[in-house]
């Protein structure tokens, strides 16, 4: 699976918010600068996100964006649907009709690396993510 650069920003944001303290915003413009990005892409993104209840948008004073509670139990395929949708199975030759009645020469192949795919983008939540990637500085 390619994932979009919006895709890929939503997911690396919302795991730097997940290793944030819980409960304090944090600005749009702290996460862009880790994500080495402009702040209107994540601002954007992560408004994105806060429509569709992963995220809590605080506006004024001291306000940013910080995680929903329950949201570190997200998946990685979550984060991919919030952001793309829910992504239907397609042909990687292309074909507009493949299906098992009418499978292209690599569909059965394509079908199986496609569940694989999808288990491991489920077995991953971004608080496990979090905390693998910053559990060395959380330390020092």
């Amino acid at each position: 699976m390619m994932l979009s650069k919006a895709t890929e920003y939503a997911l690396r944001g919302l795991i730097y918010l997940a290793a944030q303290t819980p409960g304090e915003p944090v600005l749009s413009r702290d996460v862009a600068k880790y994500l080495g990005t402009p702040n209107q892409c994540v601002t954007k993104i992560f408004r994105t996100l806060a429509k569709r209840g992963l995220l809590e948008s605080v506006k004024g004073r001291g306000g940013g964006f910080m995680l929903m509670p329950g949201a570190e139990k997200l998946n990685i395929l979550d984060v991919v649907e919030a952001v793309e949708g829910h992504s239907s199975p397609h042909c990687i030759l292309g074909l507009k009709v493949c299906a098992d009645e009418t499978a292209c020469p690599v569909h059965c192949q394509w079908a199986h690396l496609r569940l694989q795919e999808m288990d491991m983008l489920r077995k991953h939540t971004i608080g496990a993510m979090a905390h693998a990637l910053f559990a060395v500085s959380a330390c020092a």
